[in-house]
């Protein structure tokens, strides 16, 4: 980098005083704008880097004596750095509010903070040498109680020894509970809606005050917590979706075969949706509060980032339980899955069991197909006839209103309805009071989601922290979304052709993507891929859709508002060889995503058997007799037309019908010569 300057020179005001009509121009500049000048400034005012520009100011500290002027425990660093003053806190401590110390926010309080730390009496400190270094220390809050009283349960605020419960009172009603062995107790922690997953802290407060019942459950809920039961016909109901190429085969190494075609995968699923539950009340629970006012003052979007960790981005205000089940099956190709379908559809549609007993214990018309795939098998679970595989799994325990349950539910599933889907849930920052920690907390909720919790959110963009830069100096806190490069789902590979496509994502903040880069590699050979005769990397903006330079690729299909897949054809292939294709997607600062490859032999061509036997016809009717000359070059330019398939395919039938005229090959060379 370089600083721009400019050589000035301000006139004295000694000279100003020759003329009175001068004096306005006091801060008058004369301005050189010579090349040789500004080269020079250039060059003196260049820096490699931002650390380099530091060091030319010199030390900011002398930590030689009285550590540099830093109170207490902070560390004298007496290197230049940004948003430093030369006191810094040891490694995982933070600045109390006051700036007088460092101490461990995730531990104890802050006495400094204004609030006396939260506590109701007073604000003990002790100092608390480090585990990883003893000669630094961690000055440990806490709150303590004068005497003749004890420490509360929150650990804050303090009662006396002697007091008792009033007649009548429950002193233990306002207690709150762990939710994490409750009945819906799912609802009381925090959520992260970008992996859809829990958080492990409990955010909101749970209680057990009043009287909180709902039919057919004999557990009391948790105060706050409403339910609307699902009536008994709507509760169950099945999936099954259609039979599509296994997305795991289309992807990197593909052993692909033209007689079978595309190994398929289906998914089938059963959902019993018991319960919609809505919380109603939402106190932020104990440790929430403590460690949202353990932040009160702070700065650094590093501890506000730590909270999102533990407590999610988000809480939980709808969401649905009950029980569901699911099965992928696998099969080796379109053909078995029609045959294994139709015969479903025949026993399903009234074919009834032999065995009056077996008749009695399920009814044919509920029979589900994993059911009837799984009777093809011994085993009856894993391992299938004919290549065809089937695994399922379920979440809780089947009800017996549900007669599609596949799986017989195991002695150790939950009893209880489990949390099958969040229905709605809210920002976390929306139950922070105070206004400025709810404002930082928002901004790191923010770069946690888009920025890795390493850069601020600025409009749709990413303005990433100096240590979020990669070793190209680009920024590089916005995650790359990492497109997935597979063989069409549609078209199978040819002789001469392969379509392949991928998933056009892009975030709404963080990363635009601008390009995608395809590597075609011809392999020369099958054991050693890193020997390749030719390469071709082009680009799907420049080279593609311009079709300028790539008249053997072409676009197929490009996102819409209906699809984001895109689709490219790649012609000129060669048959019965082996090629890799690599993409990368490409941002607008030019960063590159991790790289996805597929490798796919060609197939070799098909032959037409019909006109094999019409070319073989031919070549005894031009060899039989006499053979001239015009008539051994015809034969000679039919041949050489014909690939290895179809020539082994002439030479079958020539032999089949004319060998006693003469073997194939030997009448070949008799006539054209060995060539």
């Amino acid at each position: 980098m370089w600083l721009p300057l400019s050589k000035s020179f301000v006139i004295p005001p000694a000279e100003l005083a020759i003329n009175p009509s001068a004096k306005c121009k006091t801060d008058m500049t004369v301005m050189e704008d010579a090349v040789e000048v500004r080269e020079e400034l250039m060059t003196s005012s260049s820096f490699d880097n931002l650390e380099v520009l530091l060091d030319s100011f010199g030390p900011v500290r002398d930590c030689s004596k009285d550590n540099g002027g830093c109170s207490k425990n902070f560390r004298c660093i007496a290197d230049r750095k940004l948003d430093s003053t030369g006191c810094m806190c040891p490694p995982g401590l933070s600045p109390m509010k006051d700036g007088t110390g460092c101490y461990d926010r995730h531990i104890g309080v802050d006495c400094s903070d204004g609030f006396n730390g939260g506590c109701e009496q007073l604000c003990l400190q002790h100092m608390v040498p480090l585990p990883e270094d003893p000669s630094l220390y961690n000055i440990l809050m806490f709150c303590g109680c004068i005497e003749d009283y004890k420490l509360g349960m929150d650990g804050r605020s303090c009662q006396l020894i002697s007091e008792s419960c009033p007649e009548g009172a429950d002193c233990e009603e306002s207690r709150e509970l762990p939710m994490n062995q409750t009945l819906f107790g799912e609802m009381f922690y925090g959520y992260n809606n970008q992996t859809r997953e829990l958080a492990p802290g409990q955010v909101l407060k749970g209680t057990f005050r009043m009287n909180n019942f709902a039919r057919g459950l004999e557990q009391q809920l948790p105060d706050g917590l409403m339910l609307a039961t699902v009536p008994l016909e709507n509760q169950c109901h099945e999936e099954l979706s259609e039979p599509t190429p296994d997305p795991d085969f289309l992807t990197g190494m593909v052993n692909f075969s033209e007689i079978s075609g595309y190994p398929l995968l289906q998914h089938w699923k059963v959902r019993s949706v018991m319960y919609h539950v809505r919380l109603n009340q939402m106190a932020t629970s104990q440790s929430f509060g403590n460690a949202l006012h353990s932040l009160d003052g702070a700065t650094s979007r590093g501890d506000f980032v730590a909270l999102l960790d533990h407590f999610g981005n988000h809480y939980i205000q709808e969401a649905v339980y009950g029980f569901e089940e699911s099965c992928s099956i696998w099969y080796p190709n379109k053909q078995v899955q029609k045959q294994l379908w139709l015969e479903y559809e025949d026993i399903s549609k009234g074919n009834s069991p032999s065995d009056e007993s077996e008749e009695r214990e399920r009814d044919p018309r509920v029979l589900t197909f994993p059911e009837y795939i799984a009777s093809l098998s011994e085993s009856g679970t894993k391992r299938m006839a004919a290549g065809v595989r089937m695994e399922c799994q379920s979440r809780g325990r089947c009800p017996f209103s549900c007669p599609l349950c596949h799986v017989t539910s195991s002695p150790d599933a939950v009893a209880e309805p489990i949390l099958l889907e969040v229905t709605k849930a809210a920002p976390i920052y929306e139950l922070v009071i105070n206004n400025q920690t709810q404002k930082l907390l928002q901004e790191a909720t923010m770069s946690s989601l888009w920025c890795s919790g390493s850069g601020d959110v600025i409009e749709d963009w990413c303005r990433c922290d100096s240590s979020a830069f990669g070793a190209d100096g680009l920024p590089a806190c916005a995650p790359l979304p990492h497109p997935v490069l597979r063989l069409s789902t549609v078209h199978e590979p040819s002789s001469s052709l392969v379509v392949l496509e991928w998933e056009h994502s892009e975030p709404p903040i963080g990363v635009q993507i601008v390009d995608y880069l395809i590597r075609q590699e011809k392999i020369t050979d099958r054991l050693d891929h890193s020997k390749v005769e030719t390469e071709t990397v082009l680009s799907f903006v420049d080279d593609i859709i311009s079709g300028a330079k790539s008249p053997c690729a072409m676009p197929a299909q490009v996102p819409d508002k209906l699809s984001t897949t895109i689709s490219l054809i790649i012609r000129c292939l060669e048959s019965d060889t082996m090629y890799m294709f690599t993409l990368w997607g490409v941002d607008n600062t030019g960063r590159r995503s991790r790289s996805s490859d597929v490798t796919v032999k060609t197939p070799c061509p098909v032959v037409d058997d019909v006109k094999a036997q019409e070319i073989a016809d031919k070549i005894y009717n031009l060899f039989n007799g006499y053979t001239s000359g015009k008539e051994q070059q015809t034969a000679y330019n039919t041949l050489l037309d014909l690939g290895s398939p179809s020539l082994h395919r002439v030479l079958y039938h020539y032999n089949q019908h004319y060998e006693s005229f003469g073997e194939f090959t030997w009448r070949c060379e008799d006539e054209l010569g060995p060539r």
